[in-house]
């Protein structure tokens, strides 16, 4: 569809959030250059690319590409931002591979995370495309049920594994796993206000609750971890016999 057919508040929401996440990247990539371990090169490498995708997909929206409009049962017509969810099909799986891997958990708990994540957004998709009001809070629903799951995860699981690498770690990593958990109950509860839920809340409104949380989720969040694992002891580190490199876990 046409970008102009947004109102204001959207449309420059949409290109000023582009922008920060574009800084945000360059941002972090210079954070990462500081960082000289083996660890940190691999958080950095993740950080970077998690505002790069969105500042691309945030790019796509403002160009009018990234939007549909569908029209519901009771024949109003409503907009979907497909380029948001395309974006948080990408980078939300990123963040918890950066949490889940600052913690040093294993194979299997990664998986997990990353499999009931997609899940999650996907079926956020199916919520925000249906045309029926009950079918897009069924939807919602569960993909509502899949966050639960990955905050169980999150909570329950990961600590154990930050906990063994020492206290240190284990509180940055509480403190990183809060800072994202309160920012991603955020946003189903804007889903259920805005203008694919209740349409309590207006678009523009709502375009602008969204970057806020982005930005501070894809930037803030990443510039953070990259502090906590320059000022750790490296998780990975080299044993004083053997020929290479060998990880804790």
């Amino acid at each position: 569809m046409s970008p102009d057919q947004f109102d204001a508040l959207t449309y420059w929401t949409l290109w000023i959030t582009a922008a920060a996440m574009g800084v945000g990247a360059v941002v972090l990539y210079v954070k990462g250059r500081d960082i000289s371990t083996e660890e940190g090169r691999e958080h950095a490498v993740v950080s970077i690319f998690i505002p790069a995708i969105a500042a691309t997909m945030y790019l796509a929206m403002a160009l009018g590409f990234g939007v549909s409009r569908i029209t519901l049962a009771g024949g109003q017509e409503q907009l979907v931002f497909w380029g948001r969810y395309a974006d948080w099909a990408v980078t939300t799986p990123l963040l918890l591979l950066d949490l889940a891997l600052f913690a040093g958990a294993d194979r299997e708990t990664i998986g997990t995370l990353l499999g009931l994540d997609v899940f999650m957004i996907v079926t956020g998709f199916f919520a925000a495309s249906s045309a029926q009001p009950a079918n897009r809070y069924l939807w919602w629903a569960v993909s509502s049920g899949a966050f639960v799951v990955i905050l169980y995860v999150i909570f329950a699981k990961l600590p154990t594994f930050a906990n063994s690498y020492g206290t240190d770690r284990a509180s940055s990593f509480g403190n990183l796993r809060n800072l994202l958990a309160v920012l991603w109950f955020a946003y189903p509860l804007l889903w259920v206000v805005g203008t694919e839920g209740a349409s309590v809340v207006p678009l523009g409104i709502e375009t602008v609750g969204y970057a806020v949380l982005d930005i501070t989720a894809k930037v803030v969040f990443g510039y953070a971890l990259l502090s906590s694992v320059a000022s750790l002891a490296p998780r990975r580190r080299e044993t004083e016999t053997g020929a290479g490199v060998t990880a804790d876990d």
